[in-house]
């Protein structure tokens, strides 16, 4: 047997990488250390690693944060999943006895790919593979240059992550590529990428969440997660297995936001656009322009008023250079 592994990543998170062969980095965004973002403080987020306490090698060691009841599954069985908090860490993932292959980022072919517009089946996972369908701050705003200061390698591990960055995940090798919306109600929305200070419009289907997936013929895959400003590392080890691990890292808001004053609060798109504006803060030279999502074309069963949908905040796409 083998070790495969895949990692699904949501929420306010930063894909840094050109799939050059080069490791990559995801940065999950500290949004109390963005600040405002047009006059609204954005709630807190809570970065999370979530893993089946059945998939590790090393359950007793691991030492999650906290534990919870999964899904029970066709035979009635509840299994455990552990649950890391991220805050102030930094991520590695090895193969053990596999040598470093770089990050690659998949593309798919023209006829593979119904991008910008939403797939035509959008319950189907491989139908969103197309990595275009995270937005591409390039593409937004002419440049997608990340800070060097915000990535490992700047120097601000010395003193801890910077104030932007919540946690950081190093990818070596491996594939990333789009997934399917975690929000059923979002699949089929077109979503409209504009400010008022230019005419430029960038319009498409998004998704919420990309995937990274790691095929070996390693021993076993080890996740160590280190705080940056010191203190034990935690490590998790998965074993081989017939069929792939499974991993979740989250960085979504840590409460709903109240709904007690509908007219006066801000709706959950608004919010859910004021969250993107986060990662403008993020990039080396930071835009006048920051256009933010706005529902374009809505779902036919969207129509009436007072519909609630829950937050919908997606990854966005950096370049190094």
């Amino acid at each position: 047997m083998s070790v495969a592994l895949s990692i699904a990543f949501t929420g306010l998170c930063a894909l840094i990488g050109g799939g050059d062969g080069k490791p990559g980095e995801i940065l999950l965004v500290d949004a109390k250390g963005v600040g405002q973002v047009s006059g609204i403080t954005l709630p807190e987020h809570a970065p999370s690693l979530v893993v089946s306490l059945n998939d590790l090698a090393n359950p007793d060691s691991s030492r999650p944060s906290r534990v919870i009841a999964g899904t029970p599954s066709h035979t009635g069985r509840v299994e455990q999943l552990g649950v890391w908090d991220l805050t102030g860490s930094e991520v590695r993932i090895r193969a053990q006895g596999v040598e470093s292959t770089g990050l690659e980022l998949f593309r798919p072919a023209k006829d593979e790919t119904s991008w910008p517009e939403a797939p035509r089946n959008v319950h189907d996972p491989a139908a969103w593979r197309d990595l275009r369908f995270v937005p591409d701050m390039k593409a937004l705003v002419g440049d997608g240059r990340i800070n060097p200061a915000l990535t490992g390698e700047g120097d601000s591990t010395q003193n801890g992550l910077p104030r932007s960055v919540a946690a950081r995940i190093h990818l070596d090798a491996g594939l990333v590529a789009g997934a399917i919306p975690s929000q059923e109600t979002y699949r089929d929305d077109v979503f409209e990428f504009k400010s008022g200070r230019s005419e430029h419009v960038l319009r498409q289907a998004v998704t919420d969440t990309i995937q990274w997936t790691l095929k070996s013929g390693a021993t076993a895959v080890v996740i160590d997660i280190t705080p940056v400003k010191g203190g034990p590392t935690r490590r998790l080890l998965l074993a081989p297995s017939n069929t792939p691990h499974r991993v979740f890292i989250s960085n979504l808001p840590a409460e709903n936001p109240s709904h007690a004053n509908a007219h006066d609060a801000t709706s959950d798109e608004e919010m859910g656009a004021l969250h993107f504006g986060a990662y403008y803060t993020l990039l080396l030279n930071e835009p006048v322009d920051k256009p933010l999502p706005e529902l374009w074309r809505p779902r036919r069963d969207q129509k009436g008023a007072g519909f609630l949908r829950p937050s919908f905040c997606p990854p966005a796409v950096f370049s190094r250079q």
